[in-house]
């Protein structure tokens, strides 16, 4: 700032002020500051497209991109012809406002202009489209480019895969001429989005089997599909990966996301190795360590880890408080629990959300305090969701609370008719209760809908690849050979015991 204040005071004391190609490099100087850059271009008499263009970049890339589009109005009125620079910057803009009609005006005025075969102005066009769910158009625009660059390419993937069409962003991703970093990049977070976690993983090492450094984004999906996976050996490698690729040194998101890997494949020993690590704790790296702690019951550990983060100054955030407040209810610690949620705006400034809520409700429900959490519910300043009815639900179950357990699931049941598990829990509660009729009931009502449990499914990772199983799948083609052999073991557990019991 100081370096553009101080070539802009010697242009105007030599009277250069006005010419555009020093304009330029002020008004470039000056984006940082987007107060002074306007200052400055208003004060040119007759600013070329160029100037406007650069206004147009710095304000599409600012928190008030609606600035790009009140300067085009005055650029229609009063100024210059556009070029081929203008409208990708003003259709970004439209895109992160999610103005798609505005951006149907930049498309229809690309048209007017001749630009929209320029290959800037079709990348732009099928962002538009596709970020505001318009698949149909940004297909359209793609199709209709006379020239397409691996952007292009990259652009329609990550769209297709940002609206959750994997198969139709897998197509794109092989038919690509040619394929970058971010090519893969999108593809793996598209499947990781998918919950599509092994064929993320697949694809990451595809990438390095090319001889590609993955990038930062592309390193997170990949942990996160570990994570979700458990496949902690692949986690481990990737760590290695990251240290030895950056000197050690980890950045702060992806250190967070190795924490939170860590901990959910169960390797807390690893988990704390990351954070002890980390030269600066943000509040990310805190809330993974919060969370899993709570995610492993280690509610001691996790009160200590959170006065630890408050009294080192880093301030909590509404994730954080959801961590914390998890972990007390999976500890029973349920006087703590309550007393950090009355804190939670008096002390730290974080308005409690809904979901604070819920985890009061499953803290009070866990410790069988159901009458407790009724009224807490009752007293709440906006209705209960689907999650705090099965939290409530949940507990009942367990505690054998018919009455209140059914006014949750009756809720529950209106909501998802179809989902198989309500139904199952609450045939729980009345087993436990000795309900027997109502179980008779139940089953027929869910006769009746047509639903179904979903069938269980387990993971195991052999030499870093990940196996799944799914109740009643015969797909696996070695799953008969497996079922064999577990019988056989079987027959010869039982005759082992036999034998034993007979000695």
């Amino acid at each position: 700032m100081q370096e553009a204040k101080r070539l802009h005071a010697h242009l105007i004391t030599s009277g250069l002020h006005q010419q555009d190609h020093h304009l330029r490099k002020l008004i470039t100087l000056y984006t940082s500051s987007l107060h002074h850059a306007r200052l400055l271009f208003d004060a040119v008499h007759n600013p070329s497209t160029y100037l406007y263009n650069t206004m147009f970049q710095a304000y599409a890339a600012s928190p008030t991109p609606l600035h790009a589009l009140f300067l085009h109005r005055r650029m229609l009125h009063h100024g210059p012809p556009p070029d081929t620079y203008t409208f990708p910057f003003l259709l970004k803009a439209c895109s992160a406002l999610a103005y798609l009609y505005r951006g149907l005006e930049l498309h229809c005025q690309a048209l007017k202009f001749g630009l929209c075969s320029h290959v800037f102005v079709g990348n732009s066009l099928i962002h538009l489209y596709g970020s505001n769910s318009r698949m149909d158009s940004a297909r359209r625009v793609f199709d209709e480019m006379a020239y397409r660059d691996i952007a292009s390419w990259t652009t329609l993937l990550a769209c297709y895969a940002h609206s959750g069409s994997v198969e139709a962003a897998r197509k794109v991703f092989d038919k690509m001429p040619d394929r970058s970093v971010v090519s893969y990049s999108a593809m793996i977070a598209g499947y990781v989005r998918g919950n599509r976690f092994r064929e993320a993983l697949d694809l990451f090492r595809e990438l390095f089997s090319r001889d590609m450094e993955p990038s930062d984004s592309c390193v997170m999906s990949a942990l996160c599909a570990c994570a979700n996976l458990g496949a902690l050996n692949v986690g481990r490698w990737v760590y290695s990966y990251v240290c030895q690729r950056n000197g050690g040194r980890v950045d702060s998101r992806i250190s967070t996301a190795l924490i939170d890997m860590f901990f959910k494949c169960g390797s807390i020993e690893h988990a704390l190795r990351v954070f002890q690590g980390a030269k600066e704790k943000h509040v990310g790296e805190w809330t993974a360590m919060l969370s899993g702690l709570a995610m492993h019951g280690l509610g001691e550990q996790l009160i200590e880890a959170f006065e630890e983060m408050v009294g080192s100054g880093v301030k909590p955030n509404i994730v954080t408080f959801v961590a914390l407040l998890s972990g007390c209810s999976h500890s029973g610690l349920v006087n703590e629990g309550l007393n950090y949620f009355d804190r939670m705006e008096r002390d730290f400034g974080v308005e409690p959300t809904i979901e604070h809520f819920g985890c009061v409700v499953d803290l009070l429900g866990r410790a069988g305090l159901i009458d407790q959490a009724m009224r807490f519910i009752s007293e709440m300043p906006f209705g209960p969701n689907a999650a705090i009815w099965g939290a409530l639900l949940n507990a009942c179950r367990v505690f054998k609370n018919v009455e209140i357990g059914e006014l949750a699931a009756q809720w529950l049941i209106k909501d998802e008719p179809w989902n198989g598990a309500l139904y199952i829990t609450l045939l729980s509660l009345y087993r436990k209760a000795g309900r027997w009729e109502e179980v008779e009931r139940v089953k027929m009502k869910m006769k009746e809908v047509g639903c179904r449990k979903d069938p269980g499914c387990s993971l195991i990772e052999v030499d870093g690849i990940c196996y799944e199983f799914v109740g009643g799948d015969k797909s696996l083609t070695s799953a008969v050979e497996m079922s064999f052999t577990i019988g056989k073991m079987m027959v010869e557990f039982e005759e082992n015991s036999e034998w034993i019991a007979l000695v």
